[in-house]
């Protein structure tokens, strides 16, 4: 009984010791979606978002995924290779429509907004 018990307590310090959290970066995790990083170079921070959604389902994303997008899921039946050049090609249609693409990332600086994502 002891040595389970023992055992439970070795194995809880394990799983508790794999959880430890680095630092928490505001701008890493800023609530931005992979969408708002998509911008009109005429417009950036004021991107039409209606035509936004509308030109990223023209441009092959399957599901919207409330703005996360889906250029990186690897649906059945596809290789690797084919997510990559799916994503390839997503960019590259909304480059051609006139968006610069950044990281959610590029939205906050510091944890304030950088104007650039809406």
């Amino acid at each position: 009984m002891r040595v389970a018990f023992v055992l439970i307590v070795v194995g809880l310090s394990s799983l508790l010791a794999a959880c430890v959290v680095t630092g928490w970066n505001p701008d890493v995790s800023n609530g931005y979606k992979a969408i708002q990083a998509y911008q009109k170079s005429e417009v950036v921070g004021h991107t039409d978002v209606v035509q936004r959604k509308k030109d990223a389902f023209d441009c092959g994303v399957l599901n919207y995924n409330e703005g996360n997008l889906d250029g990186a899921a690897q649906y059945p039946g596809m290789t690797v290779q084919q997510v990559m050049e799916r994503r390839v090609s997503i960019d590259n249609c909304m480059k051609s429509k006139g968006y610069i693409i950044r990281s959610p990332i590029d939205c906050t600086n510091k944890g304030r907004s950088t104007g650039f994502c809406n």
